[in-house]
């Protein structure tokens, strides 16, 4: 089966600490897409602003090298648009603070071949809006929105 088209490219995913009222009452996260970006909004008190900023770094970096690819075309069959390379599972994990982290950072991520997930240390990610993002990555997956692009050679 042929790849999906790309119309246009996502090049990050911002991650935004947000007011009340940029949010859906009763949500603590909101991702919404843009044009060459995709923004995640988080309640003010569930995210820290240094998550956010180390966040959106690392994501410019996976999509300006190609390895991940957001893809949001209304009536998209899943199975189509996710092929073969759509990973198993993704997820952010909230650790406890003692857990290694490198000084200054709050959040790492681990991925290879069928699997992405998002360590952030805590207290700078709220288990509310973790829930919520994994739900929410649960379900773009299965719809095809997002596909990783890493040749199996160059996963681990």
């Amino acid at each position: 089966m042929a790849e999906p088209e790309f119309h246009e490219p996502t090049t990050e995913v911002r991650y935004k600490v947000v007011a009340d009222d940029q949010l859906p009452a009763g949500r603590v996260t909101l991702v919404v897409p843009g044009p060459g970006f995709v923004e995640a909004r988080i309640r003010r008190g569930h995210a820290s602003k240094l998550l956010c900023e180390q966040l959106s770094g690392v994501s410019r970096h996976i999509f300006s090298n190609g390895l991940w690819v957001y893809h949001r075309e209304e009536g998209a069959n899943a199975t189509g648009a996710r092929g073969d390379r759509t990973p198993a599972e993704v997820r952010f994990e909230i650790r406890p603070a003692g857990d290694a982290f490198p000084k200054g950072k709050v959040c790492l991520f681990r991925e290879h071949l069928g699997k992405f997930v998002w360590y952030v240390r805590e207290p700078h990610l709220s288990e509310e809006a973790c829930g919520e993002f994994n739900e929410y990555l649960k379900s773009s997956l299965r719809a095809g929105y997002w596909v990783q692009r890493w040749d199996e050679g160059d996963a681990g």
